[in-house]
């Protein structure tokens, strides 16, 4: 996360205990814009409402504006192409300037052309919530019974997953999407193309995924104990759905607010510490062990490195009970202290005793966010004194004599141009350097604002560059309410999250996961394809550069291009 001191109002420290002033539950429902925007809504000549038109799946589209996209010619149709076992995913409006009123779409299957079986499309509404005061849509909210809405338009996401199983080169799917507007019947065909080439599953991806979960902001929000069985239960999709895009580290945190309170739930360390009355120290591991073993057993997520922060937190404040005066402490220390080294030193040798005995040692980074050296470098002594099995993760703004050892690093993406020979000498060494976006740049980002085109485009520059991966501080640190409003402080509206309650979706993050699987099936596409097809391919990438990337509306057009060159071009067995 990048550095913004912020004070929580809404979170009080009472006796070391955390109490979060925030509803329970909240229902879906969509907000009244606060600003007033551009209307469209008067009918455009030649067309025949209510009616269904394809439109770009990574643009969004005002609710309360008719569009002036051209009448199709025919039925409505729309095609996709994909490799065997990729996501592919297409947008739909329905308009009416009278309004929707009464819309239903049944359930859709497509299916397979030759061995008939048909296979589920997945049909979401596009909802709005409120971004700087604007309605945005954003919210990916699955289709069920009939439904009014608000505006004159409403946009539909439609995603399918090809099967592993398709039909080399003959594969396609297809079927028929109903839908009923106003008492009137539309329909709108689907074809999906299968291209000769099988994109593994998720966890065999090998882009290195790094997007920060936050637990607590679930308990919150579900109004349950902090890892009980319910919270877990709600977590369970919402991991799901993080582990299917190829997601590589577990996010755990072994102190109190490591980042010094800049979200709306509290960050609660997953380590219980005791100072003991005769100056010994206890630990108490059943929410870190209850929450690994979670993401390892029910998550399927056995692989991925677990990246605890933090030793050097922004407020250099670390939490502890101590049972001489009955009360919680807040020390504050710097890391070349002795106190430190007391705290530290103890914590980590019964850390790694503690990981040998579950089997996770290999496993676990010590992680660190955006510290300067001259407090890393103390920190680091005494790591690699108790813990010198534990290797380091961090997220840092550029490389310097320290970082540059460490095991994994992200650096700013404004950099990643600069990153390139650095990354080649770290992969030789089995290293991983990637790149991450925060609150920073303005463009390309994933912000409420941002054109969905850039979360897409985000990865595919890390595949010019030869980044390994990519981090985003916020899975899911949930405002208040998300699904009302995204703004939280002075944060740019839509950073602290890419998903909503109730594991819904976004535009954003299916956008991301698109760019994700891009870069997979590029990494298949250097090995396979002939050597005019990797020149086209590596002549499209080197425009995704960072100085392009901040330019406006050419993200989606970069997109296209490497989508008809992975889709297009004969790839050799």
């Amino acid at each position: 996360m990048k550095t913004k001191s912020l004070l929580l109002t809404l979170i009080l420290m009472m006796g070391g205990s955390v109490v979060i002033a925030a509803p329970a539950r909240h229902p879906s429902y969509e907000p009244k814009a606060t600003k007033e925007t551009p209307r469209h809504t008067q009918p455009v000549e030649g067309v025949t409402y209510p009616r269904v038109v394809e439109v770009s799946a990574i643009q969004r589209y005002d609710r309360d504006s008719l569009t002036t996209i051209p009448e199709p010619l025919g039925e409505p149709l729309v095609r996709l192409f994909g490799w065997r076992g990729e996501r592919v995913s297409a947008q739909v409006l329905i308009e009416d300037p009278a309004g929707l009123k009464n819309v239903f779409i049944p359930p859709c299957v497509l299916t397979d052309a030759t061995t008939g079986k048909a296979y589920p499309l997945e049909v979401n509404w596009v909802r709005y919530t409120r971004a700087n005061g604007v309605l945005v849509g954003d919210i990916l909210d699955p289709v069920t019974g009939p439904m009014s809405f608000e505006g004159v338009t409403r946009p539909i996401y439609l995603t399918f997953d090809i099967p592993r199983e398709a039909m080399p080169e003959t594969g396609k799917y297809e079927g028929d999407l109903k839908l009923f507007v106003n008492g009137q019947s539309r329909s709108i065909h689907l074809e999906v193309a299968v291209v000769n080439q099988v994109l593994p599953p998720p966890s065999e991806w090998g882009y290195h995924l790094d997007l920060w979960q936050h637990p607590d902001a679930v308990a919150r929000w579900h109004d349950v104990p902090m890892w009980s069985r319910e919270h877990l239960d709600f977590l369970k999709p919402l991991m799901q759905r993080l582990a299917a895009m190829g997601q590589k580290t577990i996010t755990a945190t072994l102190i109190d607010e490591a980042w010094n309170a800049q979200t709306y739930d509290w960050f609660r360390s997953m380590v219980k510490v005791t100072k003991r009355t005769d100056g010994s120290w206890a630990y108490d591991y059943s929410a870190f062990d209850t929450w690994v073993t979670f993401m390892r057993d029910e998550i399927g997520m056995k692989d991925a490195y677990i990246h605890c922060y933090t030793m050097v937190p922004w407020s250099l404040k670390f939490a502890y009970f101590d049972e001489a005066t009955g009360q919680m402490m807040y020390p504050q220390w710097h890391t070349s202290s002795a106190e430190y080294e007391a705290f530290w030193g103890s914590f980590l040798t019964h850390f790694v005793e503690h990981l040998r005995e579950k089997g996770w040692e290999s496993r676990t980074r010590l992680a660190l966010d955006e510290r300067p050296d001259n407090l890393l470098l103390p920190a680091l002594k005494i790591a690699q004194k108790y813990a010198p099995s534990l290797k380091i993760v961090a997220a840092c703004d550029r490389p310097s004599q320290v970082n540059s050892a460490f095991d994994d690093v992200s650096y700013a993406y404004s950099i990643s141009e600069q990153l390139v020979p650095l990354a080649e000498k770290r992969r030789a060494e089995g290293k991983l350097t990637t790149f991450y976006v925060c609150v920073y740049p303005n463009r390309p980002n994933t912000f409420m604002a941002s054109d969905l085109a850039e979360s897409e485009w985000l990865p595919l520059m890390s595949a010019n560059y030869g980044l390994d991966g990519m981090l985003r501080w916020a899975y899911h640190s949930w405002v208040e309410n998300p699904l009302v409003e995204q703004d939280f402080t002075s944060w740019p509206s839509g950073d602290t999250s890419l998903v909503y309650p109730g594991n819904r979706s976004s535009l954003r993050l299916e956008a991301l996961r698109n760019g994700i699987e891009s870069v997979e099936k590029i990494r298949i596409f250097r090995e396979k394809a002939s050597p005019e097809a990797k020149a086209a391919l590596e002549g499209a990438l080197k425009q995704f550069t960072v100085p392009r990337g901040a330019q406006a509306g050419i993200h989606e057009g970069d997109v296209r291009v490497i989508h008809a060159i992975l889709n297009t071009v004969p790839a050799e067995e």
